[in-house]
């Protein structure tokens, strides 16, 4: 064959010039040509400038920024429930919201993250679309649980600012002598309480002259977990003794870093004055605002 044969087919000078020649395959070794077949059809896939392929961009673009929204509230729940008094001293924004706020933000930015994923084309390379979306999803779920665990488990929060606490927690009889410093001499005697089905509790006594109670614990940990309850506990006491004339008047209970102590508004407010802690309002189970009013 001629040396310009490449030339002659090329130019559609060959012995079907009206048949045409498909285009040059890219072997520059035999440099053949391929016929067309009859009835051939030319298949072409979508790209990614498709509309598949828009649709996926920007679900991908709201799985983000729903994402980056998410985190946001996610923290903002998380410090808010693992530390109220800090960021929030004054209460006005309840936690509940903050956590609705980022649960809608992270369904948003899933369903964005699946439709992203249903409209990617069969022959895109890009496999990790809307991998922003899922990463931020990932973290605000994570922060969310911890805010979602820290306001069950630790309604008062995980951290509390610093108050000043000088109770001497080291042994029972130095805690009954700084108690009727400020509330009286328990002329009766006190009353030790069994704890030992209560395990963290060191010591609990109380004096039923001068309406006074304290427990001591073994640790921060274990006093905020018997925090509430102790506090539920007393209101339902209260309750049941409503008629007594000895459960009458304004209870307050003072709490510190590891001793909780309970009496009447006076002699509490006398103690916070001599160890610090801090006072909490303490009424019946039937009444508003249960257990919740600061002073």
């Amino acid at each position: 064959m001629a040396d310009n044969e490449y030339d002659f087919f090329a130019n559609g000078n060959g012995p079907d010039s009206a048949g045409g020649y498909d285009e040059y395959d890219g072997d520059d070794g035999s440099r053949r040509r391929h016929r067309p077949r009859a009835g051939r059809t030319t298949t072409y896939r979508a790209g990614f400038g498709s509309e598949p392929a828009r649709r996926s961009r920007t679900a991908a673009i709201i799985a983000l920024i729903a994402g980056l929204i998410a985190v946001v509230f996610g923290a903002l729940s998380a410090a808010h429930e693992s530390a109220p008094a800090l960021v929030d001293p004054d209460g006005k924004v309840p936690g509940r919201y903050i956590a609705l706020t980022c649960a809608i933000c992270i369904a948003i930015a899933f369903i964005a993250v699946i439709v992203a994923k249903a409209n990617l084309p069969r022959n895109s390379r890009r496999h990790r679309v809307a991998a922003g979306g899922i990463v931020t999803l990932l973290v605000a779920g994570l922060l969310l649980a911890f805010g979602v665990v820290c306001g069950v488990l630790f309604p008062d929060g995980l951290f509390k600012p610093a108050i000043r606490d000088e109770a001497p927690v080291d042994s029972g009889e130095s805690m009954r002598f700084g108690i009727e410093r400020a509330t009286g001499e328990c002329k009766a005697g006190w009353t030790d309480l069994d704890v030992a089905a209560y395990p963290g509790v060191k010591n609990a006594s109380l004096c039923a002259e001068t309406r006074v109670a304290y427990v001591l614990f073994d640790s921060n940990t274990t006093k905020r977990l018997y925090d509430n309850p102790l506090q539920g506990k007393i209101s339902e006491m209260l309750t049941q003794n409503a008629d007594d004339p000895a459960t009458k008047g304004d209870w307050r209970l003072l709490s510190g870093n590891e001793w909780i102590a309970f009496g009447p508004a006076d002699s509490m407010t006398t103690l916070e004055h001599e160890w610090g802690g801090e006072l909490t309002t303490i009424t019946p189970a039937g009444d508003a605002g249960d257990a919740d009013g600061k002073s």
